[in-house]
């Protein structure tokens, strides 16, 4: 019995030796063995190993050791395609016995890997990596349920997996994309086919951004959950560009510059019946975003974008629920041609506050408290030192409710609005972006239709999108000025609009009134007040316009008018009330018009006491007869007719005067009246002794001057007194330069397009000066003083002036 147990023992011991000499041969001859065996296999794919590289399997543990694995081609031996620095794995082969594989170590340090994506098959590490083929037809089928079954009984538990200090080489879309790996940790991993379980936590560069990402994931059956933070700093989007926006050969290329940060934290949660996400938070930031096509530029900053608390349920055969809160901040947007001189858009900032999103049944609404955009100028070519063609301080529009349904709107509120139309000398707007002369235009085909019904289904599809807006008003002055330099001289024109309200629109209540006002002025005296009522969305036509203009100075048109009708307006001020209704096409109301002081000249008549067309003298003669005896010419116009084909009584003059004056009044009379204005106005016979004219002296002004001087005090004195006791006397001011204003001498013909212009400004700088005297520092009414066109008097012994007419 003791020898069959000590031949037991023997053998036992046998064969423990013998295993144990197995196992060491394979622990020292792995290096050699796997080298050999690897080699062979590279040579096949023209690659080649280094000879510092070490492979080495630790059968007692079990345990794989690769060492400064190094992997090159054979066509380029300085770029390796595989670097490993190390590589450190055991599993517990114990556990195989519980159908269960686990690896109590695996940890890779020091991985470099080129991947290659461009080609038909990718090429990872420079290994070609074969395409699944479709066809099964030789595979060996196993029986479902034996599957199944060996499946069911396994499991993976990895407690810990680390990578460290590896970089991956990613060329994908004719680019090359760069992923290092600082940190990639994986814990408590334990997956089979019931449920599976990781933490992952990641710290890594994308071309040079660093990212950080947390994620824990717990899937079973019944409920798969994954929980996850995310952060990524300053990722440049040029080296992404060919992924974001890939190239079409029939398209101009898309640049992109700039950098993106995001900020978030979320989680999923999925079940049978549910999809749940929600965004606990969510932060994006953009730093000097720009994207470039067609020679046009958009720039902008994203400073952020954030998400707070967003939920979406989606739940079978429901709509999907959404709630939460955002907030949008965009700073510096610009829009530009070329190199930026060429600015199309330029926005300071754009603020979106407080977006609610919320679902009711299939609806989804989002509620914006208010969108501010601040800062902001339109239309601007910086090469040319004008202004941009608009530019506001605040546009404010608040209370917007937005869905599938419609967009709602409570106000919009304008602040700061300037508005600067210049015409060049072709007419066009400039500040506007040239369109190219050799640019043909595009002819579209017209699509052949064929005439059908509409359904009142599609009718009513369009027609039910809500559009409603309460209230637009301008909240200051908003300026306007129009220079026009197609014209000799140029026009010049500014209007201030004080008050500006309209409201409210609704495209689902045709039989709403919009109401709108308008109040302002032009230039320093003409003034307006309009009001209108509006029914846009009837079918048919509805406007009521009521108001009125006031003071508009008459000579200012001229500059329009002489070209056509080879006249101009030399003085006067246009009124006008209106009280117009549009109702279905038809035309009622009634326009007033009042013109105080107008007088027609010939046109281009700069110079003083010459009468150069005998166009103008009929048309003077027949405005004379039209005057009342303040000189104003009052016309009352009834409306009447159709939009479609207008047509307008014109009935009711006033009256027309044929005798304008009596002798009724002596001129010892008029001469003693006048007494205390002796500096201002003299009386004399005219006529043929058989009318007494009362004349007004000039205000002569010393040569270049254009303010008032001291000298003048006694006339302006008398002037205003005058002008103050007689309520009813309104009076036409003519300013007369003379050549030697520009250092010309008496007598010169002044022919010149440049000096005629000089002499002009000279001669509307006096009028302006003395006017705004009388208006500002003696209280006489602007309406009273009418302007006429400035004159140039060449004569010898001519003086600067303004004369005065009634």
């Amino acid at each position: 019995m003791s020898s069959s147990i000590k031949t037991m023992a023997k053998i036992i011991k046998f064969v423990a030796l013998f295993i144990i000499a197995l196992l060491l041969i394979i622990w020292l001859s792995s290096p050699f063995v796997s080298r050999h065996y690897i080699i062979q296999y590279l040579n096949e794919h023209q690659l080649t190993l280094a000879d510092k590289t070490t492979i080495r399997y630790n059968p007692f543990w079990s345990n794989l050791n690769i060492r400064e694995l190094e992997i090159t081609s054979v066509k380029n031996s300085d770029k390796p395609l595989v670097l490993l620095k190390s590589l450190n794995v055991t599993v517990s082969l114990f556990r195989l016995l519980t159908d269960t594989l686990y690896l109590s170590e695996f940890a890779i340090d020091g991985l470099y890997l080129d991947v290659d994506l461009n080609g038909e098959a990718p090429v990872i590490g420079g290994f070609v990596i074969a395409r699944h083929s479709d066809d099964t037809s030789t595979s060996v089928e196993t029986p479902t349920a034996q599957k199944t079954n060996l499946a069911n009984n396994y499991q993976v538990s990895l407690p810990y997996f680390s990578l460290s200090n590896s970089v991956f080489n990613l060329g994908i879309e004719q680019s090359q994309q760069e992923l290092i790996i600082n940190s990639l940790v994986i814990k408590n991993v334990l997956a089979s086919t019931k449920a599976q379980q990781a933490e992952i936590v990641l710290s890594a560069l994308i071309n040079k951004a660093p990212l950080l990402l947390k994620l824990t994931a717990d899937l079973t059956a019944e409920q798969r959950k994954i929980s996850s933070e995310l952060t990524l700093s300053d990722l440049a989007l040029a080296p992404l560009q060919p992924l974001l926006t890939p190239n079409h050969a029939e398209q101009e290329p898309l640049t992109l510059q700039g950098s993106v940060s995001i900020n978030s934290k979320q989680s999923i949660s999925l079940s049978g019946v549910a999809t749940e996400i929600n965004v606990e938070t969510f932060e994006l930031i953009t730093a000097d975003f720009n994207a470039t096509q067609n020679n046009k530029t958009v720039a902008l900053n994203i400073a952020p974008l954030t998400l707070q608390d967003l939920s979406i349920e989606l739940i079978k055969e429901q709509a999907p629920k959404i709630t939460g809160t955002a907030t949008l901040n965009i700073n510096d947007l610009m829009a530009y041609e070329g190199d930026g001189t060429q600015v199309l858009a330029k926005i300071s900032a754009i603020k979106l506050a407080d977006i609610a999103v919320t679902t009711t049944a299939s609806l989804i609404t989002a509620n914006i408290a208010n969108l501010i955009i601040e800062q902001s100028l339109f239309a601007e070519n910086t090469s040319d030192n004008l202004p941009p063609l608009a530019q506001f301080n605040s546009l404010s529009i608040n209370g917007i409710i937005v869905s599938q349904q419609g967009l709602l709107i409570d106000t919009i509120n304008l602040l700061g609005l300037a508005i600067e139309t210049n015409l060049d000398k072709e007419k066009n707007i400039t500040g506007l972006p040239a369109s190219p002369k050799d640019q043909k235009p595009v002819i579209e085909p017209l699509a052949k239709t064929v005439n059908s019904p509409e359904t009142p289904e599609a009718q009513s599809d369009e027609s039910s999108f809500l559009l409603s807006l309460n209230a637009f008003s301008f909240t200051d002055t908003a300026h306007i000025n129009f220079i026009d330099r197609s014209t000799s001289p140029h026009y010049k024109r500014a209007f201030n609009i004080t008050t500006f309200n309209a409201g409210p629109f609704d495209n689902q209540k045709p039989q709403q009134e919009s109401h709108f006002t308008l109040t302002g002025s032009s230039d320093k005296y003409a003034n307006f007040n309009l009001s209108a009522v509006a029914k846009p969305f009837r079918e048919k036509d509805y406007y009521k316009l009521n108001g009125f203009f006031k003071e508009v100075s008459l000579p200012s048109l001229s500059t329009y008018i002489a070209q056509a009708l080879n006249y101009e307006l030399k003085s006067g001020q246009l009124d006008v009330d209106l009280d117009v209704t549009v109702d279905d096409k038809k035309i009622t109301g009634k326009t007033k018009l009042l013109l105080r002081g107008v007088e027609l000249g010939a046109a281009n008549d700069h110079e003083t006491g010459t009468v150069k067309s005998q166009t103008s003298v009929p048309f003077n003669i027949a405005l004379g007869m039209l005057k009342d005896g303040d000189g104003n010419v009052e016309l009352d116009i009834p409306l009447k007719g159709s939009t479609d084909d207008p047509s307008f009584g014109i009935s009711g003059f006033i009256s027309l005067l044929i005798k304008q004056a009596t002798m009724s009044a002596a001129k010892e009379y008029l001469i003693t009246t006048f007494v205390p204005y002796a500096n201002v106005v003299n009386v004399a016979m005219s006529a043929g002794d058989y009318l007494l004219k009362v004349r007004f002296n000039d205000l002569t002004f010393p040569i270049k001057e254009t303010q008032l001087t001291a000298q003048q005090s006694q006339f302006l004195t008398q002037f205003s007194a005058l002008m103050t006791d007689k309520l009813e006397t309104q009076l036409t001011l003519c300013a007369i330069a003379t050549p030697e204003d520009i250092d010309k001498p008496l007598g010169t013909k002044i022919t010149d397009i440049d000096d005629i212009k000089q002499l002009a400004e000279i001669s509307e700088q006096r009028l302006e000066a003395f006017k705004e005297h009388m208006v500002k520092e003696q209280g006489i009414a602007s309406s009273r003083l009418l302007l006429c066109s400035p004159k140039i008097d060449s004569a010898k012994g001519a003086k600067p002036r303004i004369t005065f007419t009634d």
